[in-house]
């Protein structure tokens, strides 16, 4: 069971917060600094950290592009092979390498490419008609996991594994729902990953459905969803759960009292109550 006290959880984002360095490199360190959680645990974390400094310093950093970029032509002026540039001066500003090489790239090619010819250089370089920036841009890219094409692709993936997970666990238990993709075609807007057709009881509460969250749930995100997504579930369906796959933070489970249930796994056997049907 992965549930993490206030305290620690503090802990555990303040050394993220007063790192100086990749957070590639601070992936690992984390895991030195805090063996006793797994490493997709504090990974999980460190992406939420990750994804709250980008949003806070993104137009700072974006304010300051034209000046970065004259900073990166005069540094690979005087060393032309040297793709480590963008990398240190993401370290050095404390911005995501991609996202630094993104604002760039849009720099460099304002007026002459568009938006998506951009995008479609930070995920494929070798489009870059400028040899060493597309080298710098490379470096970035393989540089930074938790920003980028290659980490979406890595957060779509686990979405999609641990929902093909969860509705494998509802079947072995027994349970008889609905997913996503059945609510659509019946016409609802807001679905959550699973909607029981036959509620099932769990501590003593009938459970409508369960959703799936195959990250680390922090009060912060924990709110946002309750406010956007499971507080609709709720008062369209009625009492479910919600499963944080990576583990949560202590405080999050008070909202038992809203009929909004937090786990960090599928509920046990001896957990539900199934309704027999004759």
């Amino acid at each position: 069971m992965v549930v993490i006290s206030v305290q620690k959880y503090n802990e555990i984002t303040e050394f993220i917060k007063n790192y100086r360095g990749l957070m590639i490199d601070c992936d690992k360190e984390l895991q030195t600094a805090f063996p006793e959680y797994s490493a997709t645990v504090l990974s999980s974390i460190l992406s939420r950290e990750v994804q709250k400094r980008l949003k806070a310093t993104y137009y700072p950093i974006q304010a300051q592009s034209a000046r970065l970029f004259q900073q990166y032509e005069k540094q690979i002026a005087e060393d032309p092979q040297n793709d480590s540039v963008l990398l240190d001066m993401a370290v050095k500003v404390r911005f995501s390498p991609v996202g630094l090489a993104r604002l760039l790239l849009a720099e460099m090619f304002k007026g002459s490419r568009t938006k998506n010819e951009v995008s479609n250089m930070v995920k494929n370089p070798y489009l870059i008609p400028d040899a060493a920036l597309g080298a710098n841009v490379r470096k970035c890219l393989f540089n930074d996991n938790y920003d980028g094409p290659i980490s979406d692709f890595i957060r779509r993936f686990m979405g999609e594994e641990y929902e093909i997970r969860l509705k494998q666990m509802a079947k072995d238990a027994g349970l008889v729902f609905n997913d996503e993709g059945d609510l659509r075609r019946t016409g609802y807007d807001k679905t959550p990953d699973l909607k029981l057709a036959i509620p099932c009881l769990y501590r003593g509460t009938p459970i409508h459905w369960i959703e799936s969250k195959a990250l680390f749930g922090d009060a912060a995100n924990h709110e946002k969803y309750v406010r956007e997504q499971l507080s609709c579930y709720r008062n369209r369906f009625g009492a479910g759960i919600v499963i944080y796959w990576m583990g949560y933070v202590d405080s999050v489970a008070d909202t038992d009292a809203s009929m909004i249930f937090v786990r960090d796994s599928f509920p046990e056997a001896n957990e539900l109550t199934l309704l027999k049907v004759c």
